[in-house]
């Protein structure tokens, strides 16, 4: 019979509803798959999604062969059997909702997909060995996920107990006063903790020499990545960055053997166990919460800074650096670009923040523990567009650009006449002038990534946002960093499933296809974005 329908087939193309009928009916008669798969010259995964296709709720398929409903919406409503659910989905979204993904949605929206980190963490063949459904979806050409886990709470619940049993051996490690066990740990989260206070311990002479050399290497690595084409030479970059990531990961080795916790800071230190967003686990040690230190500083346990301190304390080392110095210097020339356009606009926060600068620099308010300097009073002007070849045209320098325009064309070009100008002007126009100059001498480009305060204390003045003045392409961040760090942007940006593939294809495929994704997105790299 599947032949004699085949030869039909060949003829008359049958209807699509036609087809999945018949190959019911070929199963019902004792068919297999592979033999349907034989006979039609199709693969037996094309067999079996038509199959589940005839399972369709009767009324749908009715629809279908009526051309009220399209075949990919077919597809996405057979994640579920239950034929009431099907119509109850279709039926209670709006025309424009009934895009296949919209329904797919809707069906799976209390669901786990399959590439989710704790889904991951946990593994396929665990969770079904515990009994978890799995929602199938036949029709997805995705590998790593061809389908959804239905059971969050028993996923969750076997994510903890292999949590628990790491945190066990983290325990015995014997210098933590509490261990914690999280199935996830966002950025969110980790504001409730700080980092222990740390002691350095110089390093011994067959340390330093190892560190020279990781230095050199390190160096000398990103040097030829620097001189190679990304197009052409993607495989060779990879594996140059694969390089520089080992031999970073040694010297950060190294360096965590030469802290040592603040004995003021031990009996509040502990660790957190938890599911990175690569679905792996990962430990945190060396945490404080901040409510424990806070209780001890109230307490009168904090000790203030060098009294009673004993031996040869150091300042903390500063954090390993994030990005490169040329890319940070681009990034933060992006939000002192930014800075200037906002407060350019704002005559109000630019007068205090002048007259602020103007106490200091007159002696009326005190210097100290200024570290960073953004506002440079001597009226130095810094030309931020040479800090990247995409400064010169972003939104931010082109409207401060235009301010300058509209105040060179309007001002005396004489020092003598502009003092007249100035002294017959009112009070808003000086206003507003002294607003674009104060806003001119701005200059918050780091070298090294370090707190400034005071730049984030002017951000915050005027509300500013570097996602309306700032997106990640290949020019200005993905080019610049590891492949590890593209996916890392697009897995928060865009979720796990948008960055789900971007492992397998080379750097420059990786970086086109992240651009895309994180179109719209408005995912910012930590240094730009908002702090407090």
């Amino acid at each position: 019979m599947s032949v004699s329908l085949a030869e039909n087939c060949g003829r008359e193309p049958l209807h699509g509803a036609d087809q999945f009928d018949a190959f019911a009916t070929l199963i019902e008669l004792g068919k297999t798959v592979g033999q349907i798969a034989d006979a039609w010259g199709i693969s037996p995964l094309t067999v079996e999604r038509r199959l589940k296709l005839a399972k369709i709720s009767p009324k749908l398929m009715a629809l279908y062969r009526d051309d009220k409903i399209e075949l990919e919406q077919l597809m996405a409503l057979t994640l579920t059997d239950d034929h009431s659910l099907q119509e109850q989905v279709w039926e209670g979204s709006s025309s424009w909702e009934r895009s296949a993904h919209n329904l797919r949605r809707k069906l799976t929206e209390r669901d786990v997909p399959l590439n989710n980190p704790l889904a991951q963490f946990v593994g396929f063949a665990a969770y079904e060995a515990a009994g978890g459904n799995i929602r199938r979806d036949l029709f997805s050409d995705d590998e790593n996920s061809p389908g959804y886990m239905t059971e969050l709470a028993l996923l969750e619940r076997l994510a903890l107990e292999r949590l628990e049993r790491e945190a066990e051996a983290v325990r015995s490690e014997g210098c933590w006063q509490w261990v914690e066990v999280r199935t996830s740990f966002s950025y969110t989260d980790r504001q409730a903790f700080d980092h222990c206070r740390t002691l350095d311990v110089g390093p011994s002479e067959e340390q330093q020499q190892r560190l020279d050399a990781i230095e050199a290497l390190v160096s000398e690595l990103g040097d030829q990545i620097e001189n190679l084409d990304l197009g052409a030479d993607s495989a060779a970059i990879d594996a140059l960055e694969a390089q520089q990531q080992r031999a970073e990961a040694e010297r950060e080795a190294i360096e965590q053997t030469l802290q040592q916790i603040d004995p003021r800071d031990l009996p509040l230190a502990g660790a957190v166990v938890y599911v990175d967003q690569r679905g792996e686990l990962a430990v945190l040690r060396g945490l404080v919460r901040v409510e424990d230190r806070k209780a001890q500083a109230a307490q009168g346990g904090a000790v203030a800074s060098g009294s009673a301190s004993t031996g040869s304390a150091t300042s903390p080392k500063p954090p390993k650096a994030e990005f490169s110095e040329k890319l940070l210097r681009q990034l933060s020339a992006h939000r002192t670009a930014a800075l200037r356009a906002m407060l350019a606009g704002n005559p109000s926060v630019a007068l205090r923040v002048l007259a602020w600068q103007l106490a200091l620099r007159t002696g009326l308010a005190s210097l100290y523990g200024r570290e960073d300097d953004p506002v440079e009073i001597r009226a130095d002007v810094t030309d931020m567009r040479k800090e990247g070849p995409d400064l010169a045209e972003c939104r931010a320098q082109q409207e401060l650009d235009a301010h300058r325009q509209r105040w060179s064309e309007r001002l005396p070009r004489q020092a003598q006449d502009l003092l007249a100008w100035l002294l017959k002007a009112n009070d808003s126009q000086v206003l507003d002038l002294l607003a674009v100059c104060t806003a001119c001498t701005l200059n918050a480009v780091q070298s090294r990534e370090a707190p400034q305060p005071i730049a984030d204390a002017i951000a915050a003045a005027v509300d500013l946002d570097m996602s309306h003045w700032w997106m990640a392409t290949g020019e200005n961040y993905l080019n610049s960093v590891p492949k590890a760090k593209v996916i890392e942007a697009v897995r928060e940006g865009a979720g796990a499933e948008a960055a789900s593939g971007l492992e397998g294809l080379k750097k420059g495929d990786a970086v086109a296809l992240a651009q895309q994704r994180l179109q719209g997105k408005r995912w910012l790299p930590p240094v730009l974005r908002a702090k407090g």
